[in-house]
C-alpha cells in the first residue's frame, strides 16, 4: 500500500538522495506501524521528535492505512 512520508526542517536530510522537496511516497506492507516507517528513515522516536499522521498525534504503534501521510520534525526546546 502507498503512504507518504514528509520530513520537515533538519529531518529532510534523512530522505533518500535525490528526493525532490520534503515528501516521498513509499510502498509498505499492510500492518506497517508508524514506528516501522520512522525506523526506516532513521527518525528518532523519542521526545526530540514530533511525529504525526494526517496532522494528528497518535501512538507510534498505530497501524498505517493506504493514503496516510506521516510527517516528522525535530521538537524545538525553549528556555
Amino acid at each position: 500500500m502507498k503512504i507518504s512520508v514528509k520530513l520537515i526542517a533538519t529531518y529532510r536530510e534523512l530522505l533518500p538522495p535525490g528526493t525532490q522537496g520534503n515528501k516521498i511516497e513509499i510502498d509498505v506492507p499492510k500492518g506497517t506501524k508508524i514506528s516501522d516507517v520512522m525506523m526506516q528513515f532513521n527518525v528518532p522516536q523519542d521526545d526530540s521528535s514530533v511525529i504525526v499522521v494526517n496532522g494528528l498525534t497518535v501512538p507510534l504503534s498505530t497501524v498505517l492505512v493506504e493514503g496516510d501521510e506521516v510527517a516528522a520534525f525535530s521538537a524545538i526546546a525553549g528556555g
